[in-house]
């Protein structure tokens, strides 16, 4: 089983198609996000496959716990921005839910990544990268952004915040409210600083 990143469509399963059997493996099937060959693992050419998947715009996941993490991360985004808020302390519980693994393997999962950064870190910064665009985009107080993200208090999403983004939520609002357009930054452009991921 090969595992595929950035193969979202049926265009992107024919171009695999073809470029595995150009490459001579005897493909069985081909779905999003994975390949089946017939060929033994030890006889693929990983360097040639990943070569040409990453020429055609793909990039292979050697490792199915990075695809699973993949999976995880981009659920971990949708469920920040879903109207309806979770607390701290129902975020994992839920996200284990969603993925069908339990509350004790989300965390070994991510250990088994690349880094060092945990689960809980992870989804704070999600969290606070999210607070940023709100900050930018919309009108809502503080107090209000600080609940729908999921703080029991607004002087630890402040907080933590303060960490994130080297400055307060009011203050960076007010930062990039007077920045010109074209010098505005990003959402989550804050250095990597340390963020204490403790549930409020």
């Amino acid at each position: 089983m090969l595992y595929i990143k950035h193969m979202v469509c049926p265009r992107g399963i024919r171009v695999v198609r073809q470029e595995l059997e150009i490459l001579g493996l005897r493909v069985l099937d081909v779905r999003l996000g994975a390949a089946t060959v017939a060929d033994a693992e030890e006889s693929l050419d990983w360097v040639r496959i990943r070569e040409v998947l990453a020429a055609a715009g793909f990039a292979l996941l050697e490792n199915p716990q990075h695809v699973l993490a993949a999976q995880v991360k981009q659920l971990i985004d949708e469920l920040l921005r879903r109207p309806v808020t979770l607390r701290h302390r129902e975020f994992i519980p839920a996200l284990a839910q969603e993925v069908g693994l339990s509350v004790r393997q989300l965390p070994g999962l991510f250990a088994q990544l690349p880094g060092s950064q945990s689960l809980l870190s992870y989804i704070t910064r999600c969290r606070l990268a999210y607070a940023q665009e709100l900050l930018l985009a919309s009108r809502l107080d503080i107090g209000r952004i600080a609940r729908q993200l999921g703080y029991g208090s607004l002087s630890h999403f402040s907080a933590q915040f303060r960490r994130f983004a080297q400055c307060s939520p009011s203050a960076y609002r007010q930062q990039e409210a007077t920045r010109p357009r074209t010098e505005a930054a990003t959402p989550n452009d804050a250095s990597p600083g340390g963020i204490d991921a403790k549930p409020s």
